[in-house]
């Protein structure tokens, strides 16, 4: 049996109430104290990463600027606390879970993580204006019939789960599309006003390129899955690229889940969290009834234990 553990996206630090109870944890606190003084030395002001968490209730709505390094740095500080007491045998992330992972990885310092998102929160208007909308059924799953006509959109889709997907785009094209979903029982609303995950934030993805160039970024040192390239990656320069690519390419999910129990029989998946946005839906579906869910709240707080990683 081979344990990944898996780090979701931006929506995964929504549920403010879920999220706060990470929050005095101690490998969770000196994480976000770390991270504080980090995105300090961008700002040159005192920051408090913890304190903001608990201060907004809908810290998405407050700043999407401190949300993106908040989201980094609480699943940096799960995963360690995860990997005290469990055995972790590989990663997977999805959209910006990417980040925190390539950390945990070894592949990039978390003080170099932090740098990047800091950047793609302070550049993401190098974009031309455009959203990325979530996309479901109005009932049931989608039919063949819904998602042939999305991948004939024109648009850049993401498909993280057989419930829910994104389309990232402009927000002109993704408007027209409206009608058509809704006669094909199909509900499409905004996310976020920015086109994550489609060539729109290619100007971004490029001014990354430039932060990163003569960075000391290192190979893996622990088995890493993309959800962008369908691959493992094994290469520093595999690691960099994907971490560029993030910002413009859709998202696999539920196709890295196949590939990872198929390919590299993953079995079970812990979910770094905060929140169980993405791996919910896993256990829904019945082509995924083999492989076993584990909240890392369980394992950290919820008195599951396994003993301490090899």
């Amino acid at each position: 049996m081979k344990t990944y553990a898996v780090y979701p996206g931006l929506e995964a630090l929504q549920q403010a109430s879920r999220t706060r109870r990470w929050l005095d944890l101690p490998e969770v606190a000196d994480t976000l104290d770390e991270v504080s003084s980090y995105l300090a030395e961008a700002t040159g002001k005192t920051e408090d990463i913890a304190g903001f968490l608990r201060e907004h209730a809908r810290p998405h709505r407050a700043d999407m600027d401190r949300l993106f390094i908040a989201h980094t740095g609480m699943q940096v500080g799960i995963s360690r606390a995860v990997m005290n007491r469990t055995r972790i045998d590989g990663l997977a992330g999805c959209s910006m879970g990417d980040l925190a992972r390539g950390a945990v990885s070894g592949s990039a310092t978390l003080r170099q993580m932090i740098g990047i998102v800091w950047h793609l929160a302070q550049f993401r208007h190098l974009s031309p204006p455009g959203e990325l909308a979530s996309v479901r059924p109005s009932e049931g799953i989608f039919g063949a019939r819904q998602l042939e006509w999305l991948n004939e959109s024109g648009l850049s889709l993401s498909l993280w789960s057989e419930r829910y997907g994104a389309l990232a785009g402009s927000s002109e094209a993704i408007e027209a599309l409206k009608p058509r979903g809704r006669e094909l029982g199909l509900k499409i609303n905004q996310l976020y006003p920015y086109p994550f995950h489609s060539e729109l934030m290619r100007p971004v993805a490029e001014s990354v390129r430039a932060l990163v160039r003569g960075w000391d970024i290192r190979p893996p040192a622990m088995p890493v899955y993309s959800s962008i390239f369908l691959k493992p990656l094994v290469t520093a320069d595999e690691m960099r690229e994907e971490a560029l690519a993030g910002a413009s390419n859709p998202v696999h999910w539920f196709e890295t889940i196949r590939n990872l129990r198929n390919e590299f029989g993953v079995t079970r998946i812990v979910n770094i969290g905060p929140t169980d946005t993405i791996t919910a839906w896993i256990p829904q579906s019945a082509e995924f009834s083999d492989i076993e869910v584990i909240d890392a709240w369980d394992l950290c707080c919820g008195g599951v234990a396994e003993g301490r990683a090899a």
